[in-house]
């Protein structure tokens, strides 16, 4: 990243500029000890005053310790900060003891390597192994914080769940806390986090709905909960009650993420198409068509 000095920062140093421009006490550390910061091309210390003009270049690019491996990625956008891909079914975001050299990180990595780059690998939002659509990844932890901490996200999914839906719209507040005795499973409890869901019905089926979704808040599994707790289970999601004879994979898929970027102190959108799947399942249930 690169920044010009103004009239109002002139006299400030080093350290205090890049604190004021979004950077943690603890990324400044990291650069400063890595030599990766500069001032008009040249390495500069922390405690250096800066004047009005003055280059200050700040060197974000990480050594990552993901193994590389050729895992199939679908990429919407990609810059120096930042790669947007829409995600595949069935395949794990993070390497975890399971899952170490083929997951979507992986990819990321090997990608980022024949390209010649180096990067690191930061998800800025969350999709389950079997979830598809829009995901962002920071390519440093500081792009990643300045991301997360402008906080100003928003999501938009959309679902086949089982059974009718009969309210056109609704919002689903229910706290959120792991089931007791799994590693894995969420439930509705009152000893749980707040947890909001906005939900709005795109099309009406035989004996499924498609629902266009909002999460308010970002509670692991929690449009598959609410769902399930409603009564409407995501169609495919066994772990909570969905039924998996005309799909393999929870149908749910991130249509849509709109976040501010603090590179270009802008807004950004990305959209990712239905994955076939879902377009199938909806389009062979009896009566109605998705358009």
């Amino acid at each position: 990243m690169k920044f010009v000095v103004d009239e109002t920062s002139q006299g400030l140093t080093v350290g205090e500029f890049l604190k004021a421009n979004g950077f943690s006490s603890r990324t400044i550390r990291r650069l400063k000890l890595g030599g990766k910061i500069l001032i008009n091309g040249v390495p500069a210390y922390t405690n250096t005053r800066i004047s009005c003009n003055d280059v200050i270049e700040v060197d974000l690019t990480e050594k990552s310790g993901i193994v590389p491996s050729p895992v199939p990625i679908n990429i919407l956008y990609e810059d120096d900060h930042i790669i947007v891909l829409n995600k595949q079914p069935g395949v794990v975001v993070h390497p975890t003891a399971f899952h170490y050299n083929d997951t979507i990180a992986n990819g990321v990595i090997y990608y980022l390597n024949q390209k010649g780059k180096k990067g690191g690998f930061h998800p800025v939002n969350r999709l389950d192994r079997d979830t598809t659509g829009v995901l962002i990844i920071a390519l440093s932890q500081h792009m990643h914080n300045l991301i997360q901490t402008h906080g100003r996200m928003k999501k938009r999914y959309i679902a086949v769940v089982e059974g009718v839906v009969k309210e056109n719209e609704g919002v689903i507040v229910e706290p959120i806390a792991r089931r007791e005795g799994s590693l894995i499973e969420r439930c509705v409890s009152e000893k749980g986090q707040k947890a909001i869901t906005r939900f709005k019905v795109v099309k009406r089926l035989k004996d499924l709905t498609v629902l266009d979704i909002e999460p308010v808040t970002g509670r692991t599994h929690q449009i598959r909960v609410h769902l399930s707790f409603k009564g409407h289970p995501v169609a495919g999601d066994t772990l909570y009650g969905g039924k998996n004879d005309r799909i393999k994979r929870q149908a749910l898929h991130c249509a849509e993420m709109t976040f501010f970027y603090p590179v270009t102190g802008t807004y950004l959108s990305f959209k990712a198409p239905l994955p076939e799947d879902m377009v199938n399942l909806i389009n062979s249930t009896p009566y109605l068509r998705f358009s």
